[in-house]
């Protein structure tokens, strides 16, 4: 049995998230279809990180197992061939067997992209945010999520975790002139995580909110002393990381146990 990563990117806007839905346009579900048509078996891939509806990725990763001897040189070409042309496999390679793209994660990294002016062509790639913003005082807010947190009071009402606790890495803003682009890096995220504290630091940009009641936010845990949800169409997956083994060390010191041990859940 050979286990393939994929390296993908794909335009979120007409598909109704990652995840596999029935008669719905999903991500996991024209991938699977061209790994069936090519393979001539049904496959399951594993994906690093579930995107919403209308979220983008520029290096998603996912991967599949298979007994079906595959030419890798022609593999990407392929599946690209029968993918449709939102969505675009930019590199395969075999990894070992026990690889699983979300387990085996470190953190994934986003970007969500907002421009000053209303523009015509890729207006469904950043979010137009008339407003002034102060981007040094929002940079200052935004430390006080670094580190680990819990993130309950950002993170989608709707959503019933085991816990709520990230490790934000990395949270910084970038001025490109007529585009601002915020670029988050953590070992997981919840449910609207990104789009929520996007929505928060612009209210902190606008004035509207003190930097220091991101603070207050946290410790509240309650999704209503967050700000809004920013609109998915600003977001993207921009990378995933892992050990240059591909296997997470936890991962690694439970293949090593001799002992049989309980599984245990890892969110994105």
């Amino acid at each position: 049995m050979t286990n393939f990563k994929l390296t993908l990117e794909y335009d979120g806007s007409k598909f109704y998230g990652w995840q596999y839905q029935p008669k719905l346009r999903t991500v996991q579900g024209e991938l699977e279809r061209a790994l069936e048509i090519l393979l001539r078996e049904k496959v399951h891939v594993n994906v690093a990180g579930r995107t919403d509806a209308g979220v983008h990725a520029l290096g998603q990763v996912s991967n599949f197992k298979t007994n079906v001897e595959v030419d890798l040189q022609n593999i990407l070409r392929s599946l690209n061939g029968i993918l449709p042309h939102d969505v675009v496999v930019k590199h395969v390679e075999p990894v070992p067997v026990e690889f699983h793209a979300r387990y085996d994660a470190l953190s994934r990294q986003y970007c969500y992209v907002i421009s000053r002016y209303p523009v015509a062509v890729g207006r469904g790639y950043a979010f137009f945010n008339k407003f002034p913003l102060d981007l040094e005082v929002m940079q200052q807010a935004s430390r006080h999520l670094l580190g680990e947190h819990n993130f309950r009071a950002f993170c989608s009402s709707a959503t019933d975790d085991p816990h709520y606790l990230s490790y934000v890495e990395a949270l910084e803003w970038e001025d490109r002139g007529e585009k601002i682009v915020m670029r988050i890096r953590a070992n997981r995220f919840l449910r609207s995580m990104v789009r929520i504290i996007v929505g928060s630091l612009l209210q902190v940009g606008r004035g509207k909110m003190a930097s220091e009641e991101i603070a207050k936010i946290l410790a509240a845990q309650n999704r209503i002393a967050a700000g809004v949800t920013a609109p998915p169409h600003g977001l993207f997956l921009e990378k995933v990381f892992y050990a240059p083994d591909h296997i997470a060390p936890r991962r690694k010191a439970r293949f090593e146990e001799p002992v049989l041990m309980e599984e245990e859940t890892y969110l994105e």
